[in-house]
């Protein structure tokens, strides 16, 4: 994939949101509270990523994969019940939150300076794209824009994935085992180029072979396929899994020091069909929930306003970080606590404003707050709880296999305690904290990383939103002007006054500071300083014109946010940033 995004949590969630029948298994009306529970959770781990950046959490909890694989499982319930206008349904329920965003949105960023038109193929035609995405629409290039697309892919895989569901169900019907191989070879033939679509929707494509496994197991889930096949059998397929997709991803973090598994082509989808493929087995009791009102009502919450969230919260990331940025908070827990409760809150805003919208596409009375679901009441059972068995599923989608007699939890805990343990080891890897063991190969060469200039980012300046030089508006940020030092050109200089503080938060993943700094006059003095997360790591001392430029290199790991401090003995005076930019891993 091109975007980050767990790139990224829900579009799959989404359409497949509150009003949804319970899935196979349930017998009358209501919700199935184990599927929303994991639905719930994907979607405060996907805000959590997005506003952290804590590339461990995404091979913890694979989110995007167990979306995909309950939104499929819901599609199947769809085409089950009404046929193939379900597809229509299901488009019903996703796009008008999307024009909603897109109104907002777009209207942004016209009033704020978009002119040019998009790259792409067809110019300004591509704004078809935010009426109906089978392509991830455009922005402008102002410096905050990528919010509001950078997680669209999502909702353009899950819009495939349900237009191409009619075919795919029957298929599956047909041949289950072998479409399912088909698709988990997919994405690695992709891989390794045995299949390149190419062209307009070559992104499209690829996406949609990273997560067709697991729409498919959702289809497999929803006809009661995985429940029939014996426990044993069951928990060695997916063990098998388990250790190739976290060998894929082990291998690839350490030759590349990446572990986000979004990046991790192939090797997320093994680990992702693993993940999806536990959780839809292992399904313990969950009377407690019930027991916890508010957890269950948030719960509720969460998935009845999941499309809104998922829209919503990259944005109100941005807008959240600029506007805590002068705020003084100090200690790791009380930043990631601030910026996670600035995030939420202007997603409740969000929520209240747009909301609604959800609603009317449900064809539900519009509310501020959604009415409550009843849970599910599932039909008494006939076989012991966690045996290999079904009760009852339609015979005509499901194939005739033996079912093993007898009790299969307990390969179905050690199945559960396998991926977990994996899950667990490769977020270790990922946060590099495993005793004694480096988790990045030292082969790692310099054209593997992955730089961001500040001029391309969102900067406060002393607390008024600025990105670079005066005059500062949205669009310089996009196109800073060059700055010659000592003869040389650097084409993305960041100037500031002296004294001034300016501060930006790091893209995920990026550990150094890299700039060039000088005095911008001759007849002026200028100290500058460094600081990440309140705590000085740079300190150059007073420097005067005659100085020679000082290349920086600053160790920036794990900030929230970093300061570029400039001073002045005098006042009055210009520092120089001459093409600062966070050095990260790609």
């Amino acid at each position: 994939m091109t975007t980050s995004p767990d790139t990224v949590v829900t579009a799959a969630a989404v359409a497949g949101g509150a009003g949804d029948a319970p899935d196979s298994g349930s017998g009358s009306g209501g919700r199935d509270r184990y599927l929303d529970m994991w639905r719930a959770a994907a979607l405060v781990r996907v805000v959590t990523y997005h506003v952290l950046g804590w590339i461990w959490l995404t091979v913890l909890f694979p989110a995007m994969g167990l979306m995909f694989a309950l939104a499929g499982s819901l599609m199947a319930s769809s085409l089950g019940r009404t046929g193939n206008s379900a597809v229509g349904r299901r488009l019903r329920r996703l796009l008008p939150p999307l024009w909603g965003f897109a109104a907002v949105a777009v209207t942004l960023l016209l009033v704020t300076g978009w002119r040019a038109a998009p790259t792409a193929a067809l110019g300004w035609g591509e704004m078809v794209w935010w009426i109906f995405p089978a392509r991830t629409p455009p922005v402008g290039g102002q410096s905050w824009a990528w919010a509001y697309n950078v997680v669209l892919w999502y909702i353009v895989t899950y819009l495939w994935l349900v237009l191409l569901s009619p075919v795919l169900l029957a298929v599956f019907r047909r041949w289950p085992w072998q479409s399912l191989a088909l698709a988990i070879a997919l994405p690695i033939a992709f891989r390794f180029n045995v299949v390149n679509v190419g062209g307009y929707f070559n992104e499209q494509a690829t996406n949609v072979s990273a997560y067709l496994a697991c729409w498919l197991l959702g289809f497999a889930h929803h006809d009661g396929l995985l429940r029939r096949i014996p426990a044993r059998r069951y928990a060695i397929a997916v063990a098998a899994l388990a250790v190739t997709g976290a060998a894929w991803v082990l291998v690839v973090g350490w030759s590349s020091g990446n572990y986000d598994l979004n990046r991790v082509a192939g090797g997320n989808t093994l680990w992702s069909m693993a993940f999806v493929a536990t959780v839809l087995r292992f399904r313990p009791r969950l009377d407690w929930l019930g027991r916890i009102r508010p957890l269950d009502r948030l719960i509720e919450l969460l998935n009845a306003r999941a499309v809104t969230i998922y829209l919503w919260h990259l944005p109100a990331g941005v807008l959240s970080g600029a506007l805590l940025a002068p705020v003084p908070v100090s200690g790791w827990v009380a930043t990631v606590a601030v910026r996670l409760a600035g995030v939420w809150v202007l997603v409740a805003v969000a929520v209240a404003l747009f909301g609604w919208i959800e609603d009317l596409a449900a064809r539900r009375r519009p509310a501020l707050v959604p009415a409550r679901v009843s849970p599910a009441r599932t039909r008494p059972s006939r076989v012991p709880a966690g045996s290999g068995a079904v009760e009852s599923v339609p015979r005509k989608a499901v194939p005739r296999i033996a079912v093993a007699p007898g009790s299969g939890s307990g390969w179905h805990r050690a199945m559960a305690s396998v991926v977990a343990v994996l899950a667990v080891g490769l977020a270790v890897m990922a946060l590099n904290l495993w005793p004694g063991v480096t988790t990045r190969s030292p082969a790692q060469v310099a054209r593997q990383e992955v730089t961001y200039h500040l001029s391309d980012l969102p900067m406060l300046v002393d607390g008024t939103s600025t990105p670079s030089s005066a005059p500062l508006s949205p669009t310089v940020a996009a196109a800073p002007g060059a700055v010659t030092v000592h003869g040389e050109v650097y084409p993305r200089a960041v100037l500031t006054a002296a004294p001034s503080r300016l501060r930006v938060q790091p893209p995920a993943g990026c550990g150094r500071l890299r700039a060039v700094i000088d005095v911008g006059a001759d007849d002026a003095e200028v100290a500058f300083a460094v600081r990440a997360d309140d705590v000085l790591v740079f300190e150059s001392g007073v420097r005067s014109r005659s100085d020679q430029a000082e290349q920086i290199d600053v160790d920036v790991t794990r900030a929230s946010f970093v300061d570029l401090v400039t001073s002045s003995p005098s006042g009055g005076a210009v520092g120089v940033w001459a093409d600062p930019r966070f050095v990260c891993s790609p």
